[in-house]
């Protein structure tokens, strides 16, 4: 018995030394490609329009805007937008976008191009624009107005992204509401129509968020 049980001792461990100079345990690692972000173009393919224009703006800051133009459908060109954060997957060397909805995995072709993983046999390549200007569309969003005597701030509730809200456009109009709807000054979901530009100071510059209309403002309640 202790002669058959030593056998099957060594056995087991020289089986568990085989499959570690295997060197296939799942354990492998894809470093993040360098200079990844950036903004990325392309056309993927529509059952009820001609194509869809996709432009994917990857952020320094871990976020993410996805637009999709539907062309040549029956009604006149939509935009469809998606925001959130991405995160870079080093077990399948994949981007991952995770936003509202289900996420969106993108594989690195090469340093210029990603393809977005579909179920569809046809490819969805989007391939870098360097010349595309910063996002600048005028959208609707959602997330938490804070406004104070000296200045304001909205937070997106699906990115997280936090930007200072400028003097212009109906940043009056907010600041009324807030004052009139959330006297106390708790935390206020609030919906708007915006869009983000760059304002420079001196030699640095930083972004901004422009209100364009105040859609909706609940007092109380946060992302």
């Amino acid at each position: 018995m202790k002669r058959h049980l030593l056998l099957s001792t060594a056995l087991l461990a020289a089986l568990a030394a085989c499959g570690r100079d295997s060197g296939d345990d799942g354990s492998a690692m894809t470093p993040m490609p360098p200079g990844l972000p950036g903004v990325y173009a392309g056309s993927f393919p529509c059952s009820n329009c001609e194509s869809i224009a996709a432009t994917l703006w990857l952020r320094d800051d871990d976020r993410f805007v996805l637009r999709q133009t539907y062309v040549g459908g029956a009604s006149p060109a939509d935009n469809a937008y998606s925001f959130g954060r991405w995160s870079w997957d080093e077990h399948a060397a994949e981007l991952v976008l995770q936003g509202r909805g289900p996420e969106r995995r993108l594989a690195p072709l090469d340093a210029e191009r990603l393809e977005m993983r579909s179920a569809s046999p046809i490819d969805h390549v989007l391939t870098r624009d360097p010349s595309a200007p910063s996002f600048t569309d005028r959208v609707q969003i959602d997330g938490e107005s804070v406004v104070a005597e000296n200045g304001a701030t909205f937070t997106q509730c699906v990115s997280g992204l936090v930007l200072p809200i400028a003097d212009a456009g109906a940043f009056k109009e907010l600041r009324r509401q807030q004052r009139v709807l959330n006297p106390r000054h708790k935390v206020a979901v609030t919906e708007v129509e915006a869009h983000i530009t760059t304002v420079s100071s001196g030699e640095s510059s930083h972004e901004v968020l422009v209100i364009d209309k105040v859609i909706k403002l609940k007092p109380g309640k946060g992302c």
